[in-house]
Parts: C-alpha cells; structure tokens; sequence
C-alpha cells in the first residue's frame, strides 16, 4: 500500500515531482535542499542510480518499521495492542501524509529507549538522524532530560488551567513571536517556516474534541493507576504533548507535529492500563473503548478529503 500507491496523501504529486527533478549526487545546488538534508541526499543518492520514487517509498517505510520496532519492544507491555494501535492512531498519518515527520517520529522514540538504558550517546545520535529529516526533532533533544518525577496534581492542573487561557487568546503569543523569537531565531530556515505556519489565520481546534478529550482522561488515569518510571515517562510526555498542542495552538504546524510525536505515548500507555484489569468483564470493557477510539481517530484520518484516501488509487491503476 505505501509503496505502491498513487497520488494518495496531502503532498504525494508535490514530493513526487521533486524527486524525479533533484540533481544526482554529485550535481546538487543549493535549490535542491528544499527540505532537511537527510532526505534530499537519500532521494539524490537513489535518483543517481535510476531507482524510482518507490524505492525511496520502501526505504522510509523500512527506517520507521525498524526503530518503532526496538520503540515498541522496549516500552510497550502488549507488543500486538501497540501494534494495533499503532495502525489505528499514526500508519496512515505517518506513511502517507506527513513521511518525513514519520520518519523523524521513528528516530525520536528509538532514542528515547536508549536513553533510558543509559545509552545516552546512541541516544542523542538517534535524535539527531531524526533532524536529517524533519528539523523538529532537534525540539525533543530537552526532552531527554525529562525527570522522571511523578509532580503534584496541581502542578499538572495549574499548568493545564495556564494553557487553555493561552489557547483561547492565540494573538497574545503571536504578538510574541512576531516582536521576540522571529528576531533571535531568523527568518531563513526551517524552524521559522514551522512557527511561521499558524499565521495564515487557520488555527487548530482547542475545543473538548474527542481526541483532546481521550488524552487528558489517558492522563488522569495513568497518573493515579500506573507508577513504575516508564510509565510516569510517558504520561510526562503525554502532557507535554497535551499542554504543546494548546500552547502553540496559533503556529499550526509545529504544534500538531511536536504534540503527536508525544501522542505516540499512548499506544504504550494503554496496553498498560490494561494489564490493571483482572476482572475479565472489566478488561473486556476497556478493550473495546480502547479499540473503539481507535477506531474513530483512524475513520477520522481516511475521512480527509485532501489525503485522498478513497478511492485508494496505486500506480497499476494508472
């Protein structure tokens, strides 16, 4: 399906016709490097030998396969749940939409697992590969250094209470950004085009969705139910992805990139606050909303006009 397809995703015909007009490896200009370097010399390097763009198709799908696969082994409790999950939450997002964002995903939680074995030079590397591709990645270098400290309650609500407010007046971190950060960070390179993407007006939605909903109660639960280190990690980056997503609700792009890279805790977290029930009808009930949110964010994602989905079209239908 992902290498095979056709004109399925927001941007396929875009990456499709810059790929067949980048220059072979030795030829590049600087007018190639349109995005972040990784991919522009693995698309090079494959164009030099005539490969098609499916090749280049197979070999993301294999880098992300790869380092979700050490990712979900470390973390997860329920190798196949996450796997579901997995597909439901993120495949299609990450493997036709946003590919090099999916990439850089891979990359980060790979890093993340070695970092917590005290691997910590295996970490940064992993991290900083995942920048050769999407340069948000960079971003998750502080979460390393995420404590491991299960806060106060309040913490979290007063913290939560403080985004909100921000989410609902947008033009006060605008105003920020355009008199503060667009002056210590430049105008010329890819972080700014990041920033710079919510002020074309169209912001995110900050209402009780049902995803933002689902998240804050994932929190809640795990905070009171789970207290091993590896869960109060990824509830800590859950929030963080929770509180990111609200915060920087106003640069559209880079908050939805930062808070589902942190989302991704959740096919983790849920096959944990599984293993809590014993009671097989109880078990059973949470199965089922678990997969049933599943479900309905993955009906959300093929629902996209833009992505082009449906009817799913391959290149030997053309």
């Amino acid at each position: 399906m992902v290498v095979f397809r056709y004109d399925v995703g927001t941007d396929y015909l875009e990456y499709t016709d810059y790929y067949y007009r980048i220059h072979s490896l030795f030829e590049l200009t600087s007018e190639d490097f349109f995005v972040e370097p990784g991919y522009v010399l693995l698309s090079s390097l494959l164009r030099s030998i005539g490969a098609p763009f499916e090749l280049l198709s197979f070999i993301l799908f294999l880098i992300i396969v790869c380092n979700l696969k050490r990712a979900i082994a470390f973390f997860s409790d329920n190798i196949p749940l996450s796997v579901v999950l997995y597909v439901f939450l993120f495949f299609l997002s990450f493997h036709f939409n946003l590919i090099r964002h999916g990439v850089m995903v891979s990359f980060v939680w790979k890093g993340y697992s070695w970092w917590f074995v005290g691997k910590k030079k295996r970490a940064f590397i992993s991290l900083v590969c995942g920048a050769m591709f999407h340069a948000l990645s960079l971003c998750f270098l502080s979460l390393l250094f995420i404590h491991l400290r299960k806060y106060p309650i309040y913490i979290y609500a007063g913290v939560l209470v403080f985004s909100f407010i921000i989410s609902a007046h947008p033009d006060w971190l605008l105003s920020l950004f355009d008199t503060l950060l667009s002056s210590i960070i430049g105008t010329d390179n890819r972080l700014f085009f990041y920033l710079n993407g919510g002020h074309s007006g169209v912001l995110n939605e900050t209402g009780v969705t049902i995803g933002m909903f689902f998240n804050l109660t994932l929190f809640c639960v795990s905070y009171f139910l789970l207290i091993d280190k590896k869960s109060i990690f990824l509830y800590n980056i859950l929030f963080i992805g929770i509180t990111f997503f609200l915060l920087f609700n106003s640069f559209g792009a880079i908050s939805e990139r930062i808070a589902s890279t942190c989302y991704v805790a959740n096919i983790f977290i849920l096959p944990s606050v599984l293993n809590l029930m014993y009671v097989n009808k109880w078990r059973f009930l949470c199965l089922a909303v678990i997969l049933l949110y599943g479900i309905l964010m993955f009906n959300k994602e093929v629902s996209k006009e833009s992505a082009n989905y449906i009817p799913f079209t391959t290149i030997f239908s053309m």
